[in-house]
């Protein structure tokens, strides 16, 4: 099986960034010990506290699938009820193999 990228975009309501910042750092380390976890990294969108992103790097879809099924997944989805403004956005990337492979790919890369 091949590595899976995930970027998840989040959006809490006007004034919860750092309530939605402390949701996500919770969840964290609980994911990181997971089993086929590379790569878990939380970040703000400079300039707007409310938005965050997630990037995401496991060994194998399977990996990522029993993180999406994760009892701490599950809290931080209860949790997070009523401090998203919206559902996050999930994209599963695919490197393009642009300039250097240790550069252009988050796969090159930790």
């Amino acid at each position: 099986m091949s590595e899976v990228t995930v970027v998840v975009l989040f959006a809490a309501k006007p004034g919860l960034g750092d309530e939605a910042e402390a949701a996500v750092r919770e969840v964290s380390g609980p994911t990181h010990a997971e089993e086929g976890c590379i790569l878990y990294a939380a970040h703000r969108v400079s300039g707007d506290p409310d938005r965050l992103v997630l990037v995401e790097r496991w060994v194998d879809r399977e990996a990522l699938d029993g993180h999406l099924s994760s009892p701490h997944l599950a809290a931080f989805r209860d949790a997070g009820a009523d401090l998203w403004a919206s559902p996050p956005e999930i994209l599963m990337v695919e490197p393009v193999g642009a300039g250097e492979p240790a550069k252009g790919s988050l796969a090159g890369a930790a």
